[in-house]
Formats: C-alpha cells, structure tokens, sequence
C-alpha cells in the first residue's frame, strides 16, 4: 500500500499554494506532483530538489532517504 509523504503535503498546505500551482512552478503534470504526494510514485533527485527550492525546505525534510 502507498504511503502518504505528509512532510511533502504539509509543506505544500504551509506554502499556501495549490497543489496545482506548486506542480506548475516545478514544471511537473499535476498528476505526477499527486502520485509523489501520495506515495505511488518516488520523486527523481531533480524533482526532489526543485520541489524543495519551491517549498522553502531542504530535500531531506521532505523525503525519506532512499538506498
């Protein structure tokens, strides 16, 4: 089962932008920015980063550390 990324949503209520706006300002579908958010697909290193630059945080404070 997917697990929902809550520091990603969170940061993305605490921004005060759309979910719809902060996947446009990353250049990303909507859809993408939505399967990210709720787990059923793992953001790439670029997606992690410019996600982070847009949200104000730093990549590690929004995902998980992957091996």
């Amino acid at each position: 089962m997917a697990k929902l990324n809550l520091a990603l949503k969170f940061a993305i209520l605490e921004s005060r932008l759309s979910q719809v706006d902060v996947a446009e300002k990353a250049d990303l579908h909507e859809s993408r920015l939505s399967q990210i958010v709720n787990g059923r697909r793992d953001a790439s290193e670029a997606e992690r980063k410019v996600l982070a630059r847009i949200l104000k945080r730093k990549p590690e404070e929004l995902f998980e550390a992957t091996s």
